[in-house]
């Protein structure tokens, strides 16, 4: 095998960070220069990690405080979250997801492996879910109007996320009794779900590939979101931040 072929998309996202060693680094690099979609992966990441920089600039331009680490890398206890903010501890954890440079953190402590409950109904929904209401929708503002369904349903102050600087546009809403899901489409046509529900009070977070999919779970002790697409690991880090942001600024 070659080197060019063991190079991963994370490879790609950690060398664009410069997360890389010097030899790893070399690789990459070498690898780009034969293969020109690698290259061109690598000019897309970096365009990510820019359009990430410049959304969060003012949080990321100031030192994270130490307890918004802890928040990141430990998950709290019942009474801890019960004095804590639903929208403070997201935001806490996605803007450690982007400065800190990536998911590492995460998988280390939070990677319990995929569950049955909300991912299956989840996958279920974005396969063949028979909503109660189903709307197309021609761009970001026309989604908004639904904001007030989406509370309604899920039961706390969050709005459609905006993903255009990724490359996704909002096609479509499904609302279900006590769910619903939001779809976005890049310039190929590629479906991109996000699935909300309320939470059963459990702090967690997966990522894994099913079925072809790879799947995202962010849930904190309010909201239960489930994010797939078929996208890369590297690709989902950057939409599931700018996700769990986007839903409540």
């Amino acid at each position: 095998m070659t080197d060019q072929l063991k190079i991963t998309d994370l490879d790609l996202s950690a060398y664009v960070d410069g997360e890389l060693d010097a030899d790893r680094a070399k690789a990459v690099e070498e690898a780009a220069a034969r293969d020109t979609g690698m290259a061109a992966r690598i000019v897309a990441y970096r365009a990510d990690k820019k359009a990430l920089n410049d959304i969060y600039a003012p949080l990321a331009e100031n030192p994270i405080p130490s307890a918004w680490i802890e928040l990141a890398r430990a998950v709290p206890s019942p009474a801890a979250r019960a004095r804590r903010s639903w929208r403070l501890a997201g935001i806490a954890a996605a803007v450690a997801l982007v400065v800190l440079g990536g998911l590492t953190l995460y998988e280390s402590r939070y990677k319990p492996g995929p569950r049955a409950d909300v991912v299956e109904t989840a996958l279920n929904a974005r396969n063949a879910g028979t909503a109660e209401k189903s709307v197309s929708v021609a761009n970001l503002v026309e989604a908004r109007r639904y904001d007030e369904t989406l509370r309604g349903i899920i039961g706390i102050n969050i709005h459609v996320p905006a993903l255009d600087s990724l490359g996704y546009q909002v096609t479509g809403l499904k609302f279900y009794e006590h769910a619903a899901e939001i779809e976005y489409r890049d310039g190929k046509g590629h479906l991109f779900t996000i699935y909300l529900t309320p939470s059963d009070g459990n702090i967690r977070f997966d990522q894994f590939e099913r079925d072809g999919l790879h799947v995202c779970v962010w849930q904190d002790d309010q909201l239960a979101s489930v994010m797939a697409g078929t996208i890369s690991a590297a690709m989902m880090q950057r939409l599931a931040s700018m996700t769990y942001l986007g839903l409540t600024t």
